[in-house]
C-alpha cells in the first residue's frame, strides 16, 4: 500500500485513504457497507484469453454487470475466462481480493492489458483497493491515464455493455 501512496504523492494525485475490514468480493462488500469511501466502489476482474494466452485486468463501477462476452469481443479475443491465483501472482504479483488496476505500481513489468469502462470516467471520484484489500484509495478518473502511462502500459477505455 505504502508504493501506491507514494506514487500518488510523486504524481501529486490527491486522494483519500479508507481502511475497512478485508473485503475479497461483492457479498464481503455489504459488511462494510457504511464505510464512507469517498469514490465510486470499482471492482476488477483478472481474465485470460485461452487461446493468445494474454492476460487482461477489467475494471469497472461495482454495481455494473460485466458480461465478458461482450468485452471480448469488443476487443478482438477469444472467450475469456479467470485467471487463477498461481496466473494472478505470477502477472501482478497480488493475491486475490486486492485485484485492481493500481496493481500496475507493484507490478511495473507486468504484460497484462488493462480494460477500464468509460462509465469509471463520469464519477467525481472512484475507489480501488491500493494493492491491498483492507484499504481503499479513492481519487478523480482522469488520473488513471496518468498512472497507466507512467508505468507505459497497454491500456484502453471501453464502454461496457450489460
Amino acid at each position: 500500500m505504502q508504493e501506491v501512496l507514494d506514487v500518488f504523492d510523486r504524481l501529486n494525485i490527491k486522494y483519500n485513504l479508507v481502511h475497512h475490514p478485508a473485503i475479497f468480493n461483492r457479498e464481503d462488500e455489504e459488511l462494510v457497507k457504511n464505510i464512507k469511501f469517498g469514490g465510486k466502489c470499482c471492482k476488477n476482474l483478472f481474465v485470460k484469453d485461452k487461446k493468445a494466452n494474454k492476460f487482461y485486468l477489467v475494471s469497472l463501477p461495482v454495481d455494473k454487470r460485466a458480461n465478458l462476452k461482450l468485452i471480448s469481443d469488443e476487443i478482438g479475443c477469444s472467450r475469456f475466462s479467470f485467471g487463477n491465483e498461481e496466473e494472478l501472482w505470477n502477472k501482478l504479483h497480488i493475491k486475490p481480493g486486492s485485484v485492481s488496476l493500481l496493481n500496475v505500481i507493484g507490478a511495473p513489468d507486468t504484460d497484462v492489458t488493462f480494460v477500464i469502462d468509460e462509465d469509471i470516467l463520469s464519477y467525481e471520484n472512484v475507489s480501488f483497493h491500493p494493492n491491498d484489500n483492507t484499504a481503499s484509495i479513492a481519487f478523480a478518473p482522469n488520473k488513471i491515464k496518468e498512472i497507466m502511462e507512467e508505468y507505459n502500459k497497454d491500456y484502453m477505455f471501453l464502454k461496457v455493455e450489460e
